[in-house]
C-alpha cells in the first residue's frame, strides 16, 4: 500500500470492514477486534490513526511492540488462531501499521 491508497481508505472512514486506533496497549481488547473482523467479512486496522481520521504516526519503537503485540494476541488470545498480516506505511507525520484480518471460520477469545 502506497500512502495515495493508505489516505483514500483512511478518507473512506470507519466503518465494520475498516477501524482506525491510534495505538494499541491492550492485547485482549486487539484481539477481540480480531475475532470480530475474522468472524464477519475480514478487514484492516489502522495503528497510527485517530477515530477522527487524522495521522497519530508511531515510531519505530511502536511498531517494534506493535508488532509482539498484534502477534500474541492472534497467536495466543484466539483460537483457532488467526494470522494476520501487517504493513507499514510511511507518512510524513510518523508510520501507520496496517493490520489485515482474512474471514476465517469461527474465532472465539481464550
Amino acid at each position: 500500500m502506497d500512502i495515495t491508497e493508505l489516505m483514500e481508505e483512511i478518507e473512506r472512514g470507519e466503518d465494520s470492514r475498516r477501524q482506525f486506533k491510534a495505538d494499541v496497549l491492550n492485547g485482549l481488547s486487539f484481539a477481540q477486534e480480531l475475532v470480530a473482523l475474522s468472524n464477519a467479512d475480514g478487514g484492516e486496522v489502522y495503528i497510527g490513526v485517530s477515530d477522527d481520521g487524522a495521522i497519530a504516526g508511531l515510531g519505530k519503537n511502536d511498531i517494534t511492540r506493535l508488532n509482539q503485540l498484534v502477534s500474541n494476541a492472534a497467536s495466543q488470545m484466539v483460537r483457532p488462531a488467526v494470522n494476520p498480516i501487517t504493513e507499514n506505511v510511511a507518512h510524513s507525520d510518523g508510520l501507520v501499521m496496517v493490520v489485515r484480518v482474512s474471514v476465517g471460520g469461527i474465532k472465539a477469545l481464550l
